[in-house]
């Protein structure tokens, strides 16, 4: 995905965070250069750029960021941006975006602990669920939009965007497909995670999470907070408490102690660690990976 060794007539992108690098990757294939900002193994709810990723953005023809708050630090540099005619892509533009606030009205998520709902912002946009791209649907959406988007200024190579968008396209149906099969077996509906990550993929498929964190994994639940979801474990006979690769797992094994419930890993995919990206594991192999851990734990 870097742009080491493309030459320099080939379209210069630069995005943000790792499922838009993912995206845009397959449909551009060949034909464009893509740079991830965001470095394997960093989490990204607060990570900003360092003056050398300002360079690559400002020497780029495309800048794709995510949007829905996921990005604070992108909303002051637009302006430098349209001044310098660089094509400026937010991948969310035409996503159905659910509020924290929505997420608990329908169902999707419960606050048990000290957090709740209309305390959560992040970013620009309070209150947003930024983790789209959990929902294979949604982020069919995402990838139609980064397609069209680089066509315009690529029209040469728009039909091979367009067809390789395509393919991404019905490898992310195929996600679907095998989650709504996989969802229809599920005897439990609850999952215990450790931040509110998962609200679009609980909407999707009619799940709800609990998170023990707020927004961001770098919180640390009260006393309280922690007491409340171990009884709620406890009495729902929840079996496995999830958390996350890149985040201590001692929380949720804290929990899982204390009910005597197991820990598996369920994957935001906002960034991949150090260890997947060596392996070369990508945004369609963790869905699968988090498909085979939901089904252990709420068949």
């Amino acid at each position: 995905m870097s742009r080491d060794g493309v030459s320099e007539e080939k379209l210069k992108i630069v995005v943000t965070i790792y499922p838009l690098a993912e995206f845009s990757s397959r449909i551009v294939g060949n034909n464009a250069s893509v740079t991830q900002l965001l470095p394997p193994g960093r989490e990204p709810h607060h990570w900003e750029p360092s003056p050398a990723d300002m360079k690559r953005i400002y020497d780029a023809q495309v800048f794709i960021y995510h949007g829905a708050g996921m990005e604070p630090w992108v909303e002051k540099i637009l302006p430098a941006l349209q001044d310098r005619k660089i094509k400026i892509v937010k991948a969310t533009e035409k996503t159905e975006l659910l509020t924290f606030v929505e997420e608990e009205s329908l169902g999707v998520t419960k606050f048990l602990g000290s957090t709740s709902a209309g305390e959560h912002n992040h970013g620009d946009q309070e209150g947003v669920d930024p983790h789209v791209w959990l929902d294979p649907v949604q982020a069919k959406s995402i990838v139609s939009y980064i397609a069209q988007e680089i066509a315009t200024v690529d029209a040469p190579n728009a039909d091979c965007y367009r067809n390789n968008a395509q393919t991404v396209l019905d490898e992310l149906e195929q996600i679907h497909q095998e989650y709504s099969a996989a969802v229809s077996q599920f005897q439990r509906q609850d999952l215990v995670v450790s931040h509110a990550a998962f609200g679009y993929l609980a909407h999707r498929y009619e799940l709800c999470q609990i998170p023990v964190l707020g927004l961001t994994p770098e919180q640390e639940p009260d006393a309280a907070t922690m007491a409340i979801i171990v009884d709620f474990t406890r009495k729902q006979n929840i079996k496995y408490i999830f958390y996350e690769a890149m985040v201590s797992p001692k929380v949720a094994e804290t929990i899982a102690r204390d009910t005597g419930a197991k820990t598996l890993v369920l994957h935001p995919i906002g960034a991949l660690t150090e260890e997947e990206n060596n392996k070369g594991l990508d945004y369609f192999d963790l869905m699968r990976q988090n498909l085979e851990n939901l089904k252990k734990a709420l068949k």
